[in-house]
């Protein structure tokens, strides 16, 4: 009797532990990611001729942004000499504080070039100005704000110093915003290049490699992807489309109806072969809906943008 009891005991316990791991397992399951990227110069906080020389006013406002977002860039670029005062003050009192509320994160893009533009004594930069350079780059684009991370935009062709400098700065910034705070922060690598080696050397310091996969198919999503896949797993790996920007020579036609036959949904429908991808984003959401050739700047329903988010999840729940 006690061998048929202590046989009995044994198989609850396996069961309880087969439980626990399937509980577990669905607890730390992937979640991809809807990520944004916000032309601040197009804010309505923002002066119209920041960075365009269209008669129109700026009508949207962050807080406009669908809720379902899970990450917001703040893309910056504007004219010299533009107030941009009110822009980040509102930033600072009003749209992030909004967005976290909603769950969403806000990050900043830099460009490669802020990123390996080291100031040194001498030729070679020493670890402390890499350092020094990096806590620089925080308080100045983060802490203000009180933004969840840095995106760097990869799109230029460097020499071996500028490369090497920029591999010493994102390594310091990765232990900044990781291990030497009690609030880690995201670290993003953008690009519209198949793998490299810059890439390669910093890959285990950034939490998402963001495609910029714009007017291609996801066929060409397929042959990026075998650049990449020994580099990063494939929950890293984020493509992205574009809407139409205002006076914009590009055709990249990501976001054209109808809905199910577009880049948009079929991006968002794309798995790499390895296994679910990190998720995908969007360029210029304050254009959603519009098409090449209208210039004007209208307000917009995000109707695009909640199709994409909606289609990311459902993929997601189905494999739950």
């Amino acid at each position: 009797m006690k061998k048929v009891m202590l046989i009995i005991s044994f198989i609850f316990i396996g069961m309880f532990i087969e439980m626990f791991n399937l509980t577990t397992h669905a607890e730390t399951r992937h979640q991809p990611i809807t990520m944004a990227y916000y032309r601040i110069w197009r804010d309505i906080t923002m002066p119209k001729n920041a960075n365009s020389d269209l008669p129109y006013e700026n009508v949207i406002s962050m807080t406009d942004l669908p809720s379902g977002l899970d990450i917001v860039s703040l893309f910056h670029y504007v004219k010299p000499g533009t107030n941009q005062e009110k822009s980040w003050q509102t930033v600072h009192d009003v749209y992030v504080p909004t967005l976290h509320k909603r769950g969403t994160k806000v990050i900043k893009t830099l460009g490669i070039e802020e990123i390996y533009d080291v100031p040194s004594k001498q030729q070679t930069p020493t670890q402390k100005e890499y350092d020094d350079y990096a806590q620089k780059l925080i308080e100045t684009h983060l802490i203000p704000y009180n933004l969840d991370g840095l995106d760097i935009d990869m799109e230029a062709h460097l020499t071996s110093s500028q490369e090497e400098k920029a591999i010493h700065v994102i390594y310091s910034l990765n232990r900044k915003l990781k291990q030497e705070t009690s609030h880690p922060k995201l670290l993003i690598y953008d690009t519209n290049q198949d793998n490299h080696h810059l890439f390669k050397e910093i890959a285990s310091q950034i939490d998402y490699l963001f495609l910029q996969a714009y007017g291609r198919d996801t066929k060409s999503l397929d042959q990026t992807w075998q650049t990449y896949r020994n580099t990063i797993s494939a929950t890293k790996f984020v493509p992205g489309i574009t809407f139409p920007e205002e006076q914009d020579q590009n055709r990249w036609y990501d976001a054209y109806e109808p809905f199910k036959t577009s880049n948009a949904y079929l991006y968002a429908k794309w798995q790499p072969i390895d296994g679910p991808k990190g998720g995908m984003f969007i360029y210029a959401i304050d254009r959603d809906g519009k098409k090449y050739g209208d210039d004007t700047i209208t307000k917009t329903d995000f109707s695009w943008t909640n199709r994409i988010i909606d289609t990311i999840k459902e993929d997601s729940n189905k494999t739950r």
